[in-house]
C-alpha cells in the first residue's frame, strides 16, 4: 500500500537530529462512513482509496502484515482507524506487537 513511507520519514528525522521523535503509523486504516466526508469524490463508490485496507475476512491478516512492515521501517506506535468496527484488529495488533496502539474514530 504505502510501504516505504515510514522508513523515509524515520530516515529524514534521524538525519536531522530528531531520532527521539516517535512515529505513529496509520498501518490499519479502513474506509468507513465516518471518514467518507474526507475522501475525494469518486466515480464508483466501490473503489477504495489506495491508503485504505479492504474489508472482509482477511482484514485482520492484512492489518497485521501492514503493521509489521511499518514497525520494521521504524514506526513506534500504530493506529487502527476507525476503531469501533475493528475491535478485533485492535486486539490482534495488541496481542502480536509490543507497541502502543492508538485507536481513533
Amino acid at each position: 500500500m504505502m510501504d516505504g513511507r515510514v522508513a523515509a520519514v524515520r530516515k529524514k528525522l534521524d538525519e536531522n537530529s530528531f531520532a527521539d521523535i516517535a512515529i505513529l503509523s496509520y498501518a490499519a486504516k479502513y474506509s468507513s462512513p465516518s471518514t467518507a466526508h474526507f475522501a475525494k469524490p469518486r466515480i464508483h463508490s466501490a473503489v477504495r482509496r489506495p491508503s485504505q485496507l479492504s474489508d472482509g475476512p482477511a482484514n485482520v491478516r492484512e492489518a497485521l502484515k501492514e503493521v509489521a512492515l511499518d514497525l520494521e521501517e521504524g514506526a513506534d506506535m500504530v493506529n487502527v482507524k476507525p476503531a469501533l468496527p475493528y475491535l478485533d484488529v485492535i486486539r490482534a495488533v495488541r496481542e502480536r506487537f509490543d507497541v502502543p496502539v492508538a485507536p481513533t474514530t
